[in-house]
This record gives C-alpha cells, structure tokens and sequence, in this order.
C-alpha cells in the first residue's frame, strides 16, 4: 500500500515543483512592448523619465563576442532584467530621445536610449552625452 501512495505522491510533487519554477522565471523578468515610438516613450514614462516626442533610431548589431565595453553595458542591463547576451549577433534598433525631465527633475543634456530587438524592450540607459556624464539604468531605484 505504501508503494502505491508514494507513485500518485511523486507526480503530484513534481508538478507543484514545475510550476513553482514556471511562476518564479515569469516574475523575474518583464517584458516590455515596443512596436512604436510611442511604447517606447510609454515605456520611459513608466521609469519616471519624460521624453521629447521626436527621437532618432538606428540599427545595430549585437557583437558575438563582447568586449570590455560592452561587458559593462551589459551589467548595467543586467542590473534592470535585461540581459544583451541572448541577443548576440542579432540586429537591434537603438531609439535615442531627448530627455525633458527624469522623476519630475528637470535635466539638460541627458538622452534616453532604448535598445529593441522582436517587438520588446531588450536594454535602456539614460546618459549624457558631455565629456564628463554619467550612464545611469532606465529602471532603477537609485537613479
């Protein structure tokens, strides 16, 4: 008998098991839609950040291997839930919006740049572009 209990046991543990790991990787990472410019404004407003409504964009591709520089872009993606190096060797569009004010704060020269690979947000910064400026997370507590 106790053979039999533990073979209907057994299963039922690994599906509770499975899905706990299913509803654990979902919250660990949120996807963000950006088929247009306006989502991604949408996007940067949601992080605090209002842009102007006019951007550029360009194309970029995702290096194979990653250098030093791009290591540390993509630490500070990391830092957000991004992570560039499921991307590698794929082509992105790089969105770059003036920024007006980050967290009601008024700001000058600082730009917003939102990286977008498939229709989603994969990576964003927001820096300056002056020689002495910082590069600081979109999505961040600190900022």
């Amino acid at each position: 008998m106790r053979y039999f209990k533990s073979k209907r046991i057994i299963p039922a543990i690994y599906a509770a098991l499975a899905a706990t790991v299913v509803i654990a990787a979902s919250s660990c990472s949120k996807t963000y839609p950006a088929k247009s410019e306006t989502d991604i404004a949408d996007f940067l407003a949601g992080a605090g950040i209002t842009v102007t409504e006019s951007c550029t964009h360009k194309t970029v591709t995702i290096p194979e291997e990653f250098g030093e520089v791009y290591e540390r872009y993509n630490e500070l993606q990391k830092e957000q839930g991004f992570d560039l190096t499921r991307y590698r060797n794929r082509e992105a569009e790089v969105y770059t919006f003036r920024v007006v004010s980050v967290d009601g704060g008024h700001t000058d020269l600082t730009e917003a740049h939102v990286m977008v690979c498939d229709g989603i947000v994969i990576g964003a910064d927001i820096s300056s572009p002056a020689i002495s400026g910082e590069m600081k997370p979109v999505i961040s507590d600190q900022r």
